[in-house]
């Protein structure tokens, strides 16, 4: 009896050891989308068990049980006999929690929290004090907008020209006097685990939008003053030869 207990005591601290190194993956996934979740077995699979929250979701045994597959997700899951892969399709926010994995009766010291998150929306690059953010500003603060609410942890990039290196940044961003000289169009990008969006370009003023109006304004009135003296010197022209000819 005492050996029987001493196997006992040694199994549930095989157990206990092997739950308490587990190493837990977050893996995100697009709602609506596929989840695949890759144990990185190596050798024959000979038995395997898929869990999702405690509850058997694919179980397999050679030569005694085939591959069948169980719970809510059933219909949906595929399991790779050869590699392991559990891959589950048409993923909902309900699907999130605990996948864990037992290969040839042996409980893999990795497990997977499954977290499902929304698409990214596309940014846009918002001025955040468009009368004073121009080519010859000492700085300008901008911000990297969009809705990222249920998107999962993002990161944001940003750069100064189409062809430029991105640059991480948070959701907002200052750009220095230095930078604000030589810039062509501010860009940003968010980047969550499964996709990410860029903006479209942002064009920085030259000068600050009054200065823009009356230089818009000193150019009409240039225009006309010049259209003015021209229309003058035809008529003066024309009025000096009708003289020439009045005195002949």
């Amino acid at each position: 009896i005492k050996s029987v207990i001493k196997i006992l005591l040694k199994g549930v601290s095989v157990i206990v050891s092997t739950v308490e190194n587990m190493e837990v993956q977050d893996k995100y996934f697009e709602i609506g989308g596929t989840l695949t979740l890759n144990p990185m077995s190596s050798g024959e699979i000979t038995s395997i068990t898929w869990k999702h929250k405690g509850n058997v979701v694919a179980e397999y045994i050679k030569d005694s049980v085939p591959l069948e597959y169980l719970s809510d997700l059933k219909g949906r899951t595929n399991v790779d006999l050869t590699t392991g892969v559990l891959t589950v399709k048409d993923m909902r926010k309900s699907d999130d929690g605990k996948f864990t994995v037992e290969i040839n009766n042996r409980v893999l010291p990795v497990s997977f929290n499954a977290v499902g998150i929304k698409p990214l929306p596309e940014p846009a690059v918002v001025l955040k004090n468009p009368t004073t953010c121009y080519k010859n500003s000492d700085s300008c603060n901008l911000t990297c907008n969009g809705d990222v609410r249920d998107s999962g942890p993002v990161q944001y990039f940003w750069k100064l020209r189409e062809d430029g290196a991105w640059k991480e940044s948070g959701q907002d961003w200052m750009l220095t006097k230095i930078q604000m000289s030589s810039v062509e169009k501010i860009i940003c990008k968010i980047q969550n685990p499964i996709s990410e969006k860029e903006s479209g370009p942002l064009h920085i003023l030259v000068f600050p939008p009054l200065c823009s109006f009356i230089s818009d304004v000193l150019g009409v009135l240039m225009r006309s003053v010049a259209l003015l003296v021209l229309f003058g010197l035809v008529v003066w022209f024309f009025w000096q030869n009708r003289m020439c000819r009045c005195r002949t």
